[in-house]
């Protein structure tokens, strides 16, 4: 029985070997017949051009040089507007209820031997410029790094000896390349001591973006306030724009930031404050801000501030705070010192150079203590003057926006010509909007320490003038098309006044 199996076995294996060769000769016949005329096809590659294709598999293309695809144009991110002016007894009463002081969120610059800190905005966008005294006249350095992560870079700076406090030194550092909407860290200093670490972000450098604008904070005029009055009103003014307007650029100050420009206690008072260690500052030189008068100027304004693009024209005979502009996006900003003992026309060819290297400039402002049009009555006669100069330049050169403090009142003018007359054509109702105006508007901001609230005068050229008696800051937004004004009542956080320059054609 089992020798009958084996047999089976080995019958069924003999059938399948057969078989096998069978088929495998076969192959090869096939194999080389298909070879004679056409090469075989590997599967996976391409396909015979009269196949018809493979739905599962991609066709391969011929090799063509194209362009990459455009990548989308970057749009603006929007401006974030401020928190909604306060309505009602309640609301207002809750606005000053929050308008407070901040000398305890971070540590202040006095807890350290460094003074007098300052942030200047640069020539561009991506810059910034750095301002500091120190009791060590070892050179100084600003230590910078992304929050977010990155390298830590360290930028030497000019360290000098001070000509108006003994024993410090002031110390300019500029800083280039920053990056847009990215936050970093700083501190400045040397071996000797440092500040302590503070942030700021950078805004958007194209496009839409805004900037604020105060004046007069004049710390410590103590005619009708204790000093500590006026550094605390700087603070709460200080502190609602970073909370209100973290959207800003920057922050302009037309002038008068200390009452005494020798008073080391005044400086003191307005740099030490935690919201201008954050924000770029634009300072301008104000009558209280050097001896324009008996000394030709001196050294105060310069040793403590670091501004771009600074020029010879404006300067006295002993200071080099000459006139400045800066560029941001598409406004040109020019800063003239009227505090020189010069003709007010020696301007002309300063604003006519900056216009000159910035021709595509969509926006042209000009930043200067004095008003060409005062409300307040003193000043009238001494503001006069600047009317016909700044009215003819304004005409010849494209100048937009004039923007002034002194007065510590605030006025808002007509559109006005080069023969400073005021132009009737446009509705200068408070929240209009002048479409295409064919002159200048000239503005005038109140104080932002509350200290000697002016009394108003009549003006022939105003259409908005007033003195609210309390402290006051004005938000610009900036497009392409429009310059919006908007300034607050800031203890309140009312609306006190709004206006739109739009331009539809360029």
């Amino acid at each position: 029985m089992k020798k009958k199996k084996g047999n089976v076995r080995f019958t069924v294996t003999s059938v399948i070997l057969v078989m096998l060769v069978a088929v495998f000769a076969w192959t090869l016949k096939y194999k080389e017949r298909k070879e004679e005329p056409t090469p075989p096809v590997e599967q996976g590659n391409e396909m015979n051009q009269t196949a018809e294709a493979d739905p599962g598999v991609q066709e391969p293309q011929e090799e063509e040089t194209q362009e990459p695809p455009a990548e989308p144009e970057p749009q603006p991110e929007p401006v974030p507007e401020p928190p909604a002016q306060a309505s009602g007894d309640e609301e207002i009463e809750a606005q000053r209820a929050s308008f407070v002081t901040d000398y305890e969120s971070a540590p202040l610059l006095n807890t350290t031997p460094i003074k007098y800190l300052t942030m200047q905005q640069g020539g561009s966008p991506g810059e910034v410029n750095f301002n500091w005294f120190s009791p060590s006249g070892a050179k100084g350095q600003v230590v910078l790094y992304e929050v977010s992560g990155g390298d830590t870079q360290t930028i030497s700076a000019q360290t000098t000896a001070s000509a108006t406090e003994a024993g410090f030194y002031y110390n300019k550092a500029k800083v280039t390349g920053l990056k847009e909407k990215t936050t970093y860290a700083y501190k400045v200093g040397n071996g000797d001591g440092w500040s302590p670490e503070y942030q700021f972000t950078t805004k958007n450098f194209s496009g839409d973006f805004s900037f604020v604008v105060t004046s007069d904070a004049q710390i410590g005029q103590s005619q009708t306030e204790d000093i500590q009055t006026t550094i605390d009103n700087w603070d709460k003014v200080v502190n609602r724009i970073t909370k209100y307007m973290p959207d800003a650029a920057f922050l302009v100050h037309l002038g008068d930031q200390v009452a005494g420009y020798n008073d080391p206690e005044h400086y003191q008072g307005f740099f030490d404050h935690l919201g201008l260690y954050t924000m770029p500052l634009v300072p301008i030189v104000g009558n209280h801000d050097v001896d324009c008068w008996d000394s030709g100027g001196g050294p105060w304004f310069y040793e403590r501030y670091y501004v771009p693009n600074r020029s010879n024209i404006g300067c006295n005979w002993a200071d080099t705070d000459g006139d400045y502009w800066f560029r941001y996006g598409n406004v040109l900003f020019m800063v003239l010192n009227t505090n020189t003992v010069y003709p007010k026309d020696c301007h002309e060819e300063f604003v006519r150079q900056a216009c000159g290297v910035n021709p595509d400039a969509t926006w042209k402002i000009i930043l200067e203590h004095y008003p060409a049009y005062s409300s307040v009555q003193k000043y009238q006669d001494m503001c006069s003057g600047n009317q016909g100069t700044f009215a003819y330049m304004a005409a010849n050169l494209g100048i937009d926006l004039y923007l002034s403090g002194h007065d510590h009142a605030y006025t808002r003018t007509a559109i006005m010509n080069e023969a400073c007359e005021t132009l009737g054509e446009y509705d200068y109702e408070s929240g209009s909007v002048a479409q295409d105006p064919a002159g200048t508007l000239y503005v005038t901001t109140g104080t932002a320490s509350g200290c000697i609230y002016q009394p108003v005068t009549d003006n022939y050229a105003a259409v908005k003038q007033g003195q609210p008696e309390t402290l006051t800051a004005m938000r610009v937004d900036v497009t392409d098309t429009t310059l919006k004004l908007t300034t607050y009542l800031m203890d309140s956080w009312q609306v006190y006044d709004e206006y739109t320059l739009q331009k539809t054609s360029q």
